[in-house]
């Protein structure tokens, strides 16, 4: 069964966040609230959103 990974560093932050979910959605909701309570977003700009889909990878173990 495939699951997702996501590094906050792999975006330019420096920032030691990572999160794992079993579904890309799930793992999208642990980014944005991450990204509201460390760093204060409140939304993701276009260019940030880029970013974030190119730092998520495919895990199959």
């Amino acid at each position: 069964m495939a699951s997702y990974k996501f590094k906050c560093s792999d975006t330019g932050m420096d920032c030691k966040f990572t999160s794992k979910a079993a579904s890309k959605e799930d793992l999208m909701k642990n980014i944005v609230d991450h990204a509201k309570s460390a760093h204060k977003m409140n939304e993701i700009s276009p260019d940030m959103q880029k970013k974030v889909e190119g730092a998520i990878k495919k895990s199959f173990f």
